[in-house]
């Protein structure tokens, strides 16, 4: 995996993408991005996981079709003290879209639900993470990085002019067209990702969106995905959630893409 317009990338390339954000003296862990070891010539698939607190608890859900700007309701098992890489959503090259909500047995895995390939050319918008406080989220423990292997994606966090942090993730195969479709890429740093059994490369993009209104006392982080490359915004899609945060009344009761 190498960075596109970044010629100083390392030989073995970029291993993974830390999302934090400005949090007291330092900076807060939101999520990390890291994708299929390159033991699978083929294999483009895309792990996000969730940062976790003291006691806190993983909650999932799986929608086959969820309906535009709809909420989803938490339907599935929780799993208590929940661990960092126990919470996971698998955006897997196949197109297929699972998460865990506890350690990684069959018992903890969600029903998958089936889409395009990640690197289908139709691209798009793929999946959001989301985190409404950062309060409990463990601080990071070295200075920021930008040389792979691997490095951080600083988002303004809730209070920083935005009511949430909020950061999409996008997929295509063809970098200009990338750029032209969405303009706030036109200047980013792209991620690529080469398998020699691919026939086209994968390029990631990551935008920090900016979301009005007051900051919500609800920590925990949020990662939503599941309709996959060439989602339409105007049809019925299939939803995989993961959540992390406290347990209790404080949980989010509704979820949007």
């Amino acid at each position: 995996m190498n960075q596109s317009q970044q010629p100083q990338a390392a030989p073995h390339g970029l291993e993974s993408v830390r999302i934090v954000s400005p949090y007291q003296d330092g900076f807060a862990q939101v999520a990390q991005l890291s994708w299929a070891r390159p033991n699978n010539p083929g294999d483009a698939s895309l792990y996000v996981r969730p940062f976790v607190g003291i006691g806190r608890t993983a909650k999932g859900s799986v929608e086959t079709a969820l309906a535009p700007n709809a909420a989803s309701t938490i339907t599935a098992q929780r799993h208590r003290n929940v661990e960092f890489g126990q919470a996971k959503l698998s955006l897997h090259h196949t197109g297929q879209t699972h998460a865990y909500v506890g350690p990684h047995q069959a018992k903890y895995r969600l029903p998958p639900v089936q889409g395009l390939p990640l690197d289908d050319p139709s691209g798009g918008h793929i999946a959001t993470i989301t985190c409404f406080d950062l309060a409990g989220l463990p601080l990071l423990d070295r200075p920021l990085s930008s040389t792979p292997p691997d490095i951080e994606f600083v988002a303004p966090g809730p209070g920083q002019g935005t009511a949430k942090l909020n950061v999409a993730l996008f997929s295509g195969t063809d970098e200009q067209a990338m750029r032209a479709r969405y303009p706030f890429l036109q200047d980013a740093a792209l991620l690529r990702f080469d398998r020699e059994n691919m026939p086209t490369p994968l390029f990631f993009g990551l935008r920090s969106g900016y979301a009005p209104g007051p900051p919500q006392p609800t920590p925990g982080v949020i990662v939503v995905g599941g309709w996959g490359p060439g989602g339409s915004a105007s049809d019925p899609i299939p939803m995989v959630s993961v959540w992390v945060g406290p347990d209790g009344p404080s949980s989010p009761r509704g979820w949007t893409r």
